[in-house]
């Protein structure tokens, strides 16, 4: 969100020239974002640390500013060397950046820096990974910065990408986080760690498999749309792939989670196999529609995502109070599962009806 999610419009343009110019863009609001945190660090830290009570956070404010600002020109590029197709360099930078962070996590931790180590380690593994990146890509960095010109035609021409994308994305943001927070506020901690150990494991699979097939699915159907051809064979065929792909998994933690997070985790963890049997349903969806949901984006639906966002906000507050008025966490998760997969669910018809209709469009050869 860093550069108003102009990144994500990267892979859009079918001349490079242009996808050129959004990753300028993107970097040139990392960079004037980064300084205005800078200055409001400069000026205000003391005044931050006490609201706070803290008066430790003054140390760590000053990582703020150079945080964001690697952060999200890593971020940009990420998306600048998806559509040049270099996922060699993006798996050096991912790889570069999870081993220093869990390296000196680990150094640390053995030296009883446990909290303020943590810290140190996601602020040094995100500087380095800046610095990796400029090392491996010196030459896209110097044609970055080396002309400015024509950012303003590029920002008006993208222009819902921060007005639409950006809100929606502050509103995921919220949603997610308020999931966690509603967990505890309802139930107890007790309920919350097991929610979040069940979501971490279950996750995993879409992280890892889901995140690489969209990362490389974005390139094509972007690719696919701008040379005016059909991009709903490759969502097919990526729903077909995923569906049987998660299908076994998915029915093994469903008839037996609770039995499998006990054996292999310990009997502390049977309230997380019992969530995992639920939880796993919305986990499979997810990775059967996470990789073809940046077609929307492609396919300039921002508008759609945005009341997407927009019922999610509302809708996970309102089944974990189910949960709280029933007096029963598993209601609430339940509920929660269900409106989420239904949202999948009907997501993933219109997108159907979306590349369908773009499809149509195209003149038969």
């Amino acid at each position: 969100m860093g550069s108003f999610r102009y990144e994500l419009a990267i892979l859009i343009p079918k001349k490079n020239s242009e996808a050129s110019l959004l990753l300028k863009l993107s970097v040139f609001i990392v960079i004037l974002i980064s300084l205005i945190v800078l200055v409001v660090t400069i000026l205000f830290n003391q005044n931050i640390s006490h609201l706070f009570g803290n008066d430790n956070l003054s140390f760590w404010l000053w990582f703020i500013a150079p945080v964001f600002l690697s952060a999200g020109i890593v971020q940009a590029f990420t998306y600048w060397l998806n559509r040049i197709k270099n996922y060699k360099l993006i798996s050096a930078v991912r790889i570069f950046q999870s081993v220093t962070n869990s390296s000196l996590s680990l150094i640390l931790g053995f030296l009883k820096y446990h909290t303020s180590g943590l810290l140190a380690a996601l602020i040094f593994s995100n500087i380095a990974s800046l610095v990796f990146l400029i090392r491996k890509s010196r030459s896209s960095l110097k044609n970055c910065v080396s002309n400015l010109g024509g950012l303003k035609i590029i920002s008006d021409k993208f222009r819902e990408f921060p007005l639409l994308s950006l809100p929606g994305a502050l509103l995921d943001t919220l949603s997610i986080n308020s999931v966690i927070f509603l967990l505890g506020f309802f139930f107890s901690e007790s309920v919350t760690g097991s929610y979040s150990f069940s979501y971490k494991i279950l996750t995993l699979p879409s992280v890892l498999i889901g995140a690489s097939i969209g990362q490389v699915l974005f390139q094509k159907i972007s690719e696919t749309y701008s040379n005016n051809q059909k991009i709903l064979p490759s969502i097919l065929k990526t729903w077909k792939l995923l569906f049987f792909a998660g299908l076994i998994p998915m029915i093994l933690i469903f008839v037996f989670g609770e039995n499998l997070f006990r054996f292999v985790f310990g009997d502390r963890w049977s309230d997380a196999g019992k969530i995992s049997e639920y939880l796993c349903l919305l986990t499979y969806f997810m990775l059967i529609s996470s990789p073809t949901s940046n077609a929307m984006i492609v396919l300039r639906k921002q508008k759609f995502l945005l009341w997407t966002s927009i019922a999610v906000f509302i809708y996970r507050p309102l089944a974990l109070y189910f949960g709280y008025l029933t007096d029963n966490f598993m209601n609430g998760i339940i509920m929660f599962v269900a409106l989420e997969t239904i949202q999948i669910l009907i997501f993933n018809l219109f997108l159907l009806k979306f590349a369908l209709d773009s499809d149509k469009k195209i003149p038969a050869a």
